[in-house]
């Protein structure tokens, strides 16, 4: 019998810190509600299933986890999210119908009817104004909050989640506040789960450099034109591989602090590296790291020749190395979450059995998010990931091993180069070149300049002690998250805090040194602005069906929806750029100007569907084959539209079944469905939303 194909999955678990180093208030919930739907859910499924996976932490997402389970943690959102809505200020009200629907569209508000009923309600005003709500309103608004970021097993397991999903409105003080109980209940268990698993040897754990930090950038910021040649550096000569030493150095302390003493791996931030970052890793002890699969290609001196390549383990002078299947890693993240669960399975498997047959006992590494992609998936993913497990421990041909595992029970082969990049098209451009980023290097350069003397040299030789405060904001402030933020690239609601907190980082070591905070640190690097969703219409549309660019004049006036923007993570996929939009009195039209890519992404027997959330999620089908457009909600047909594909694809569908008011807000996807299963998402990561003004929109712009 041929030697099963090794299949290492690892779970990458990632957040920053978020606390105000100033205040000591945490200004951001993530940590504390992914700590309610997903670090202790996914370990449940792991145990569950008696699967053997590698489970990555940030050391700073560990901190803040023991700071929760101390009760030592001020959050602000939970504040909020607690206190009676009688008691609230205006402010504190707007705060929470603004954010409190920061959770999944499709999954979470549009399934349940009151959280629904409250979204509308939300959206009614342009912008969101919470002088209607009622305190009842707030309350089952709090209350809808926090069920919707509780997972699987936690909803089966507490009678009391069990029991308000199931009642859906009208909740008490007394509710939400047993609610809340069971949410920090499980939050509190999360550390002292996995040391329990790792005890077990059912899970390997391993950690990111301290504070998430890009390593080759601290190395040497020049480095970032290796992949990218040209691209613009900021005016810093940001050069500190000490930094990077010690940011890799106190991660596998916070680790061995937290979870027990123990050699461990390193997923390094973002999959970035370099050789110089290799290196370092291996002399403080990593017993590994991985990165993606074009670092290899562009490492081997010709090239990754035959996918058999990537099938094997490497080391760079000594250090193993791991270069993931990113077909498989994105399709779990990206796009089975829209496949039946069944088929999702079967797809994974066939592609492990061809790697199987291309490399024979190798392995194959498949390396995400294991946090943010569940939200898409039925049941934030419990039915996927127990079939997963299932499967791979059922199938002769295949193996699942933990990193370490799979290392000790191979031949590395010698790798004489290593490229510097990152997972995200293999360079290092989400964090370096855009005006905010190059800023923000500035800032950082001239702080530590001004504030770091020896301080970061005396760490290094005595590693025995623990670190200063000082040291240690200088690493939270060098943390990949700020710079993410900074850009064209990613859209949040919370930029400003992101902004906000990496100045924070900063202004804090000169509070630290006793010393004036530069002028500088008080300006925005990204200044708040009302995000713009797209270019809405100038005026109303009525173009010609005919899939053809004809009259210059027919799109000119339409609004335009970036589908791009949000997704680096998956945007080396062929992805939709742009869709167009329009509307007179009678229709709306969209228009998308690469039919080609639709054609191949929808194949012969599929369909291309655009996702519009009013007053009910209603869903536009377009047949490319039969060049056929119909509406439908709720599994019934509404209407039949119109399209036409050629140079473009137009699109015409009646206005009437939407029963659109003016001035109503949209939200909108599109997806490439193939026997059911999804293949293609855009915007990659939830809606885009754009903003129906009606009849007023030529009232407007009327003129003699």
């Amino acid at each position: 019998m041929k030697t099963p194909l090794k299949v290492c999955i690892l779970w990458h678990m990632h957040q920053p810190d978020y606390r105000d180093p100033v205040s000591g208030r945490t200004l951001l919930p993530w940590t504390w509600l992914h700590g309610v739907k997903d670090y202790g859910e996914m370990l449940e499924t792991i145990a569950e299933a008696g699967a053997r996976v590698t489970v990555n932490l940030v050391p700073t997402l560990l901190e803040q986890l023991e700071r929760y389970a101390d009760d030592r943690d001020q959050d602000r959102w939970l504040l909020l999210a607690t206190q009676n809505p009688a008691q609230l200020t205006e402010n504190e009200r707007q705060f929470i119908v603004e954010q409190f629907f920061s959770v999944n569209e499709e999954t979470q508000i549009l399934p349940n009817r009151r959280y629904h009923q409250l979204y509308r309600m939300r959206n009614a005003g342009q912008p969101a104004d919470a002088s209607h709500f009622s305190d009842q309103d707030l309350r089952d608004l709090q209350v809808w909050f926090l069920l919707a970021w509780t997972g699987s097993h936690l909803r089966r397991k507490s009678p009391i989640i069990s029991a308000l999903l199931q009642q859906g409105d009208n909740f008490t003080e007394v509710q939400k506040q047993q609610l809340f109980e069971v949410c920090h209940t499980e939050v509190k268990r999360v550390i002292d789960l996995h040391r329990q698993l790792e005890e077990q040897q059912q899970i390997e754990i391993s950690v990111t450099p301290y504070a998430h930090p890009i390593l080759p950038l601290l190395c040497d910021l020049r480095i970032a034109q290796n992949p990218t040649p040209g691209l613009p550096l900021p005016a810093a000569d940001f050069r500190h591989p000490e930094d990077a030493r010690l940011q890799i150095r106190e991660g596998l302390a916070t680790a061995d602090r937290i979870l027990g003493k123990r050699a461990r791996g390193m997923w390094p931030a973002e999959g970035a590296v370099s050789e110089i970052a290799a290196d370092l890793l291996r002399e403080e002890g990593a017993l590994w790291a991985a990165t993606d699969e074009d670092i290899l290609a562009r490492s081997l001196a010709e090239g990754l020749q035959n996918r058999g390549q990537l099938y094997q383990i490497y080391q760079y002078n000594q250090l193993p190395l791991l270069f993931r299947d990113r077909e498989i890693s994105d399709r779990i993240g990206f796009l089975y979450a829209g496949w039946e669960t069944g088929e999702a399975i079967k797809d994974i498997r066939k592609r492990l059995h061809k790697i199987a047959r291309l490399a024979p006992g190798g392995t194959a590494a498949i390396i995400l998010d294991g946090e943010n992609c569940w939200e898409r998936y039925p049941d934030n993913g419990y039915p996927f990931l127990r079939n997963l497990y299932q499967m791979l421990q059922d199938d002769p041909q295949l193996e699942m091993m933990t990193i370490r595992d799979a290392i000790a029970t191979s031949q590395p082969l010698r790798l004489d180069r290593l490229a510097a990049g990152s997972w995200i098209r293999s360079d290092f451009t989400t964090w370096i070149g855009h005006p905010e980023e190059n800023l923000a290097w500035e800032l950082l350069q001239q702080t530590r300049a001004e504030i770091i003397g020896s301080e970061i040299q005396l760490a290094l030789k005595n590693p025995e002690q623990p670190l200063s405060e000082l040291v240690r904001e200088l690493l939270r402030a060098e943390g990949s998250d700020w710079f993410w933020w900074f850009g064209d690239e990613h859209v949040t609601a919370q930029a400003d805090i992101f902004d906000r907190l990496f100045r924070l980082h900063l202004e804090v070591l000169y509070h630290q040194k006793g010393l004036t905070v530069p002028a500088r640190l008080h300006q925005w690097i990204k200044p708040p602005t009302i995000m713009i969703k797209g270019v809405e219409p100038s005026a109303c549309v009525t173009p010609q069906i005919d899939g053809r660019i004809g009259d210059y004049f027919e799109w000119l006036a339409a609004g335009q929806i970036d589908l791009a923007a949000g997704g680096a993570m998956y945007a080396n996929r062929e992805s939709l750029q742009t869709i167009h939009y329009g509307y007179d009195r009678q229709c709306l039209y969209f228009r998308l100007d690469q039919p080609e890519l639709l054609e191949r992404l929808c194949s012969p027997d599929g369909y291309f569907e655009v996702r519009i959330s009013a007053k009910k999620l209603f869903h536009l089908i377009y047949n490319p084959g039969e060049q056929s457009l119909v509406l439908l909600a709720e599994g019934r047909e509404l209407a039949i539209g119109k399209a036409a594909c050629g140079q473009i694809l137009e699109l015409a569908v009646p206005l009437q079944p939407f029963e659109l008011q003016p001035e109503e807000t949209l939200h909108l996807s599109c997806h490439a469905i193939v026997g059911e299963r999804e293949n293609g998402h855009w915007p990659t990561e939830g809606s885009a939303s754009f903003r129906y003004r009606g009849p007023l929109l030529d009232e407007e712009n009327w003129s003699v």
